[in-house]
């Protein structure tokens, strides 16, 4: 790493994440040590810098700044600063470029070849996960590379879609990447790692915040040419991403959505406002043929015949959770949610009860039936037929199934779109 990486940390810890001030900064000097030189006073008469920014700058030096980047080097986590040859110009190009961008993996060339934003709800419907999956595999198989924040639902889809496919994502966390965020996709972020990058503006410790994400999305759309928006509700972050995008002068494209589907409005609200609407990978690379010669293979403009794709739509019964049990409670209130959930809801449900309802037995519960060629992809069956009640890791199925991970990876998303297993963070999965 270069020696003044450590400069760019303490510059990146003094103005904090999202500050479009950097490049005020650099104008005022010939580089960033010698702006550190200065002292505060110079810094206090140049006029833009707010006092929390002042006291930041002056209270945590380049020596302590120094320690993160040693710590990066023993964990395997490399900078790239604006000074590097890898750190993208798309990126720098935006308004509020970061300092620093800490990464595990190798981040692919996005100046080079098409880079796609694939965003969306957290709270995904299974025809929204299976297109997400979808046209990030075909997106991928086209040489595109695919972006997006490792979230649940349209996240996991996308960069699944594009390890299905074997080719290469970008996960950009607004956490720290040794923070322990969402540990049941910590083998997801392992995967991407492999063949692309999991990179964050923020030191390997920093706890995520609801502040620090929507300042992620703008690295989200800076990486890219164009963000896709799969699913999204009235007020969901997605939109966030779409605006950044139009700001920064990127393209906007999203999937139209039925009127009756409660995530759909954020998105035909785009579309009503200009994005562009697409149905396959074919429809959206066709705009960038021009600015990337010979970089993209054309898909077809028919979906491709992969496992998530094909999926039946049928899933094993599930109780259905009362609507107000679903209802975030205060913290205050976390203690007596149980409570309150009682009191509410079943007068309620027992009135909908016929007489006699509880002299019955109830049935025995029925064991679960397995899976055949009919109702999922080959890897699928194999692996439902050796998952149990017992907690197994990933490398594991990998190890007794004798399947790449890619393809345990798929077929893992594939059985829990099924009801048919369930993530237990870590990696680690067990059968519904």
């Amino acid at each position: 790493m270069s020696c003044e990486t450590a400069f760019w940390v303490w510059l990146q810890h003094g103005l904090g994440a999202g500050s479009g001030k950097v490049s005020r900064v650099l104008s005022c000097c010939t580089g960033l040590r010698e702006f550190w030189e200065a002292g505060p006073q110079f810094w206090k008469l140049q006029g833009f810098f707010t006092a929390r920014e002042l006291s930041a700058l002056r209270t945590f030096t380049p020596q302590d700044a120094q320690q993160i980047v040693d710590r990066c080097e023993q964990s395997g986590i490399r900078l790239l600063t604006p000074e590097e040859e890898e750190y993208p110009r798309s990126l720098w190009e935006i308004a509020n470029p970061p300092c620093v961008l800490y990464v595990k993996g190798q981040l692919p060339a996005v100046d080079e070849t098409p880079a796609i934003a694939m965003v969306g709800t957290r709270d995904a419907t299974i025809s929204g996960k299976k297109i997400a999956f979808s046209l990030s595999y075909q997106l991928a198989r086209a040489g595109a590379i695919v972006i997006s924040g490792g979230a649940r639902g349209i996240d996991t889809a996308a960069h699944k879609g594009a390890l299905q496919a074997q080719g290469k994502t970008v996960c950009v966390l607004g956490c720290g990447l040794d923070y322990p965020y969402l540990m049941e996709n910590a083998g997801l972020r392992d995967w991407i790692a492999e063949s692309g990058a999991v990179i964050s503006e923020y030191p390997p410790d920093t706890p995520g915040s609801k502040a620090a994400f929507p300042i992620r999305n703008r690295i989200i759309s800076g990486l890219s040419c164009g963000v896709l928006v799969v699913e999204a509700a009235a007020k969901s972050g997605s939109l966030i991403t779409a605006d950044l995008a139009l700001e920064q002068g990127r393209d906007v494209f999203a999937v139209p959505c039925g009127i009756d589907n409660p995530v759909s409005r954020g998105v035909n609200t785009l579309i009503k406002n200009g994005a562009v609407p697409v149905s396959s990978a074919a429809e959206l690379l066709e705009q960038y043929l021009d600015r990337f010669p010979g970089k993209i293979r054309m898909p077809g403009r028919e979906n491709p015949d992969v496992p998530f794709a094909v999926i039946p739509e049928r899933r094993p019964a599930q109780a259905v959770q009362p609507a107000a049990a679903k209802r975030k409670a205060p913290q205050r209130q976390k203690a007596n949610a149980f409570s309150e959930l009682i009191s509410e809801d079943i007068p309620d449900l027992l009135s909908d009860l016929p007489d006699g309802s509880f002299d019955r037995e109830l049935p025995e519960p029925q064991p679960k039936l397995p899976l055949t060629a009919a109702d999922a992809s080959e890897d699928a069956v194999l692996l439902d037929s050796l998952l149990t009640k017992e907690a197994v890791h990933l490398a594991v199925l990998g190890q007794q199934s004798g399947l790449a991970p890619q393809r345990v990876l798929a077929a893992l998303t594939e059985l829990e779109l099924l009801g048919r297993v369930r993530p237990l963070g870590g990696g680690r999965y067990c059968c519904s």
